[in-house]
């Protein structure tokens, strides 16, 4: 069996995985304004889980167990499995749901940014934001590579500075919560 067969049959992130998070999330009867200690951690989990994921792609693309195109197909495979419509369970669930997968598209655009390799390196990561934040609603596309880009530089090691400006609430502050959740696994992965 050649080398390039052999990485296509592996399956960094299967519907399996993702529909027991699902079955976790309608266990966890979890509710915005629930006084009695629900919390978000049943969702930063599933965000941990793809992340973490999606490294794993990362790790072997660095270290050249994997081809660029392989790395792609891998996150293509991941963003399918976890960018598709989730049947409704209740509005609060539903509303997280999409948040998080809002969050995810952030993350999985970056580390395709990151493997194609052909991203800006000379703006300030806090100009980036701020034009992704200015372009959001006429341009929603250009923000989203403003933001993959941010992502693609984390993940080739560069700090990501305080943002020192508010983030409104919206597409670009959900796509850098999976920026957060990279630079989280990062960590976590380094104190291994």
């Amino acid at each position: 069996m050649k080398k390039s067969e052999k990485e296509k049959e592996v399956q960094y992130y299967t519907k399996e995985r993702w529909d027991n998070w699902i079955q976790n999330v309608k266990e966890s009867n979890f509710q915005i304004d629930d006084e009695s200690g629900s919390s978000t951690e049943v969702f930063v989990n599933m965000m941990d889980d793809v992340v973490l994921s999606c490294l794993n792609v990362i790790s072997k693309r660095n270290a050249k167990k994997m081809s660029a195109d392989n790395a792609l197909n891998a996150i293509s495979g991941i963003s399918e499995i976890v960018l598709c419509e989730v049947s409704a369970i209740n509005d609060d669930v539903d509303m997280m749901i999409q948040s998080l997968q809002s969050s995810l598209l952030g993350a999985l655009v970056s580390c395709e940014c990151y493997i194609r390799g052909s991203y800006n390196t000379k703006t300030a990561l806090p100009k980036l934001v701020k034009t992704a934040i200015e372009t959001e609603v006429d341009d929603p596309e250009k923000a989203l590579e403003c933001i993959s880009t941010v992502g693609a530089r984390i993940l080739s090691g560069k700090p990501m500075p305080e943002i020192i400006f508010d983030v409104p609430d919206g597409l670009v502050a959900e796509w850098l919560d999976g920026i957060d959740s990279i630079i989280a696994a990062m960590a976590l992965s380094n104190e291994k």
